[in-house]
């Protein structure tokens, strides 16, 4: 019948991480780098990422579904992935994960091609 799966989980693909972020803690988002929520997340990102004379999709790709929330007058905008959901950004940034506990959120990050290794 049924019985439970020996061995270790399958790894993620090459060029692939699984990186645990708690709440709070700045961490480098690379130009390129896909950022796919493995738990639902809500990440801050500084609006310098946006160039006044370009389009915003220039700048921030995201899966169908995904929530901008871009408050007037501010210095940061917040992103919120669900399980499964994607994102890639036009330009290095620094971020952070908005939490109100303090539980590291899992995010599988696949590194640019300049950057495998």
């Amino acid at each position: 019948m049924f019985g439970l799966r020996k061995g270790t989980p399958n790894p993620p693909p090459e060029g692939e991480v699984v990186a645990s972020q708690p709440p709070g803690e700045v961490f480098p988002w690379p130009k390129g780098a896909v950022l796919t929520a493995v738990d639902e997340v809500v990440l801050q990102l500084p609006i310098a990422l946006f160039d006044k004379d370009k389009p915003m999709g220039d700048f921030l790709v995201g899966s169908e579904g995904m929530e901008v929330n871009i408050p007037p007058k501010r210095e940061s905008f917040l992103i919120r992935l669900r399980p499964g959901m994607s994102a890639q950004l036009g330009k290095s940034v620094e971020a952070r994960v908005i939490a109100d506990d303090a539980k590291p959120r899992r995010i599988m990050v696949k590194k640019p091609p300049a950057q495998k290794s």
